[in-house]
């Protein structure tokens, strides 16, 4: 064996310093992005845009057509964005009932080119606001054929409103992008008890009944819980520490708006104008339904009405109030940290029969009866939607889940459809981030996300879903994988 050169010859005790010496450069090397990510300014901007519909236009929120005769609130898309290092991500929340998956895949596409922000870092929702438009969809369909029929035009409908709908979420993403500007984070979680109620109730005939009314004597007790958690974070300007945007969300139904033939923002407009109020009328709310399938504002123990034309105030008032008795407390965030993860999970959905779409067809053109009673309208709703997912995917459907790293402390998981409560209890248990939003009606439209338990009780969630039982916690499941993996 040939000797090593004296210069260059190492003892065994040189060689282990040496190579504890590499791997500390090595270390150093792989975590250097990092700690330059996490040092570099977290910038946010923030941008409306207008997506009220001409008065007119189909209203949204119902089984029977409702034709719009005025604006009670405009109607918008609202964006913020995160810049970190080199880290990009956006946030979206419309005031719509339901989201278009089409529009939300062009609009994020044409955002992202625009931008160069991932396309799986942007998650376009809706509030779900029952003051919004009916533009897509299986009854959008129906009453637009039969209007063609009857009239030879739709004149409900003078133009295509899921292009402008598209062209607007880009546009306040764009707007977002070009606003943003280096701010510090606060974080927390406020409760509003007493504010929202599951909806569901077990019923002394052994059913479980959604909306039993108020004071039914029939009543036994819920029959799943309430979240209520308002969680809070504020960003305010790096330079003048001036509050600029909040994101915020809670589980609850956002469809207490009652002017049945208006457009309406419902009270998360109301909790805008509010924080305007207090931080002056620049400030951005971004305010996302939390999981809230199966909760409402209504209190089956009181007997005092509900009327519609109030509750945005009332409700909207309360969470502001909420929000600012928790502005001492929230917690600053010393080193914001971005990052995004996204999976699309592919769920089962249910089998259909030529005969049950004939019989559903027929059900809501209004053929078998002038006026079906409303569990035939929604198991018909179902069957024909689920025909024509089966159209467009298939034997499943491809469910998307996203999860934001603000901080090491807070994140953000947003998920498709109008997912039960229990089920984004389950995400804020088992996630390792202190402060956790869940955010619905990410990506998709509206029918509901059942727990497997809820499924063999039946009643109206159930029996609008498409899918099979199972697919909520295939949801929490991977929602928790991303949040673990975004952990620092």
């Amino acid at each position: 064996m040939r000797k090593q050169p004296a210069h260059v010859r190492v003892s065994d005790a040189g060689r282990r310093a040496w190579c504890h010496l590499w791997s500390a450069v090595l270390a150093w090397s792989l975590a250097a992005p990092l700690v330059s990510s996490a040092a570099a300014d977290f910038l946010v901007g923030s941008a409306s845009a207008d997506i009220t519909p001409p008065v007119g236009w189909r209203k949204a929120g119902g089984y029977d057509e409702v034709i719009s005769k005025g604006v009670h609130d405009p109607l918008f898309a609202k964006a913020l964005v995160f810049e970190q290092g080199g880290e990009r991500a956006a946030l979206v929340v419309c005031d719509l009932t339901g989201m278009s998956r089409p529009v939300c895949d062009r609009a994020r596409a044409e955002a992202s080119r625009l931008t160069g922000i991932p396309v799986a870092h942007i998650a376009v929702s809706a509030t779900h606001t029952h003051g919004g438009p009916e533009f897509h969809g299986v009854l959008w369909d129906i009453w637009r054929a039969r209007t063609i029929r009857e009239k030879g035009r739709d004149d409900t409908a003078p133009f295509d409103y899921q292009d402008l709908l598209a062209v607007r979420i880009t546009t306040a993403i764009t707007d977002a992008w070009a606003a943003r500007r280096p701010v510090t984070l606060s974080a927390g979680v406020a409760t509003k008890p007493g504010l929202a109620f599951n909806r569901r109730y077990h019923m002394k005939d052994g059913t479980v009944r959604f909306n039993p009314g108020k004071q039914n004597p029939d009543i036994v007790a819920p029959a799943g819980p309430t979240d209520d958690a308002l969680p809070i974070v504020l960003f305010r300007d790096a330079a003048t520490g001036v509050p600029r945007a909040s994101l915020s969300s809670f589980a609850m139904h956002v469809a207490t708006f009652g002017h049945n033939d208006e457009f309406g923002a419902d009270f998360p407009a109301v909790l805008q104008d509010d924080l305007r109020t207090k931080f002056g009328p620049g400030f951005f709310s971004l305010f996302g339904e939390g999981c809230a399938g199966d909760v409402n504002h209504v209190d089956v123990r009181s007997d005092v009405p509900q009327p519609g034309d109030t509750e945005p105030l009332r409700i909207g008032h309360a969470l502001a109030a909420t929000f600012l008795a928790k502005l001492p407390e929230l917690g600053s965030v010393v080193s914001p940290s971005l990052a995004v993860r996204s999976e699309k999970v592919p769920v089962p959905l249910q089998e259909i029969s030529p005969e049950q779409v004939t019989r559903a067809s027929k059900v809501l053109a209004n053929e078998l009866t002038s006026t079906p009673a409303f569990m035939l309208q929604v198991e018909a709703y179902r069957v024909l939607n689920a025909r024509l997912i089966r159209e467009r995917h298939g034997d499943s459907i491809p469910m998307e889940v996203q999860a934001f790293r603000l901080a090491a402390d807070t994140a953000v998981v947003t998920l498709p459809h109008e997912v039960f409560v229990e089920l984004g209890l389950a995400i804020k248990a088992a996630s390792p981030f202190a402060h956790t939003q869940v955010i619905s009606i990410a990506n998709d439209v509206d029918w509901y996300v059942p727990t497997r338990k809820a499924f063999a009780e039946g009643s109206y969630e159930v029996t609008t879903c498409p899918v099979k039982p199972g697919v909520g916690e295939t949801l929490v499941a991977t929602a928790v994988k991303l949040l673990n993996q975004l952990k620092p």
